[in-house]
């Protein structure tokens, strides 16, 4: 706890969804305190349901400093950076924030009054981990270790609003669909292919009589086409809400999904928070590092000899994602389903 008179606590807050959410226990570790949180305007909603007490300040990359001065009137006392970008040291630095915590990278290591040390090499233990390192050297007590989200009414009803309209469920309420989110914001080498995410989630919603709902960015409309032409080809129903929710209406729509079919992305680990079944593809990245670590969650991972790079895209051919088929897509997700 802050002793007596001292400011509010500054949270930098992730900039990707993914990363967001395994930063869950410490976001909720922080709340219990006056806290500022910083980030994409995105998330300000997902935040802000679930800690109403806390204040948030939307950061943009286009005016990344612009909130120095006024973070320099609030007067915190500490900044937790759970990025690790030069700039996010440099905005905490500007606001004049007295104590500033976060792993050296990117040679901001002269911005922090708190280098923290790394348990493990980078990317070789649980993000999760990770993070709960820096809520320590914060004095933060994170009680949970697997990041759980429960969705709000409000979202619920938003992602009803906008299944209803599609025609895919007649005349009855959405209440059971798989989700297919084909698209990965990183890259290519994360993107497991829409065929091959549209054959997987017809083998569950068909036998079913379920519709099939894509999700993801505007960027991902063609990932989702394909998947849901592939899809309808097998017998299924189906129904496109990519680039059509907000992030209420995305919480909302994997809140009510029976299984989930999703590349490495900031899909799956919210998926996985909400405790969805969830299949999720990994290619390029690692599931040791980034993986959601729910029960309900199967990682399929290829393990080629050059797996992990991180890579965006792939010299060679995409081998590691190629390796693993539909059917061993469904399989898993038949074994999550009982």
């Amino acid at each position: 706890m802050p002793p007596p008179g001292a400011g509010p606590l500054l949270v930098r807050l992730p900039n990707w969804l993914g990363d967001l959410i395994l930063a869950w226990p410490v976001l909720d570790a922080a709340a219990r305190e006056p806290v500022l949180f910083v980030g994409p305007a995105a998330f300000e909603p997902l935040v802000l349901a679930r800690h109403p007490r806390a204040r948030y300040f939307a950061w943009s990359r286009s005016a990344r400093y612009a909130l120095a001065g006024i973070l320099r009137r609030e007067r915190p006392r500490t900044a937790l950076l759970l990025t690790e970008s030069f700039s996010s040291a440099l905005l905490a630095f500007l606001a004049g924030v007295p104590e500033r915590i976060g792993y050296a990278a990117e040679g901001r290591g002269p911005l922090l009054t708190r280098r923290v040390e790394r348990s493990a090499p980078a990317r070789s233990t649980p993000r999760t981990a990770e993070y709960r390192v820096l809520a320590r050297a914060a004095r933060l007590v994170v009680e949970e270790e697997t990041p759980s989200i429960t969705a709000t009414d409000h979202e619920r009803v938003a992602a009803q609003d906008l299944l209803a309209r599609s025609g895919a469920f007649g005349d009855s309420r959405a209440s059971a669909y798989v989700v297919v989110a084909s698209g990965a914001a990183y890259g290519p080498a994360k993107q497991w292919g829409g065929d091959r995410f549209g054959e997987a989630a017809a083998a569950i919603a068909g036998p079913r009589k379920i519709p099939v709902v894509a999700v993801g960015s505007v960027a991902d409309r063609a990932a989702s086409a394909e998947a849901l032409r592939t899809a309808r080809a097998a017998g299924a129903k189906t129904f496109d809400a990519t680039g059509a929710t907000d992030l209420p209406t995305l919480v909302g729509i994997l809140a009510g999904a029976l299984l989930v079919f999703t590349n490495d992305s900031g899909v799956m680990h919210l998926a996985a928070a909400l405790g969805r079944p969830t299949v999720a593809i990994f290619g390029s990245t690692s599931p040791v590092w980034t993986s959601a670590s729910a029960s309900k969650v199967a990682n399929l991972y290829a393990a080629y000899p050059c797996s992990p790079c991180f890579r965006r895209t792939c010299p060679i051919g995409y081998g590691c994602l190629h390796a693993i088929t539909p059917s061993r897509a469904s399989e898993a997700a038949s074994r999550l389903l009982g």
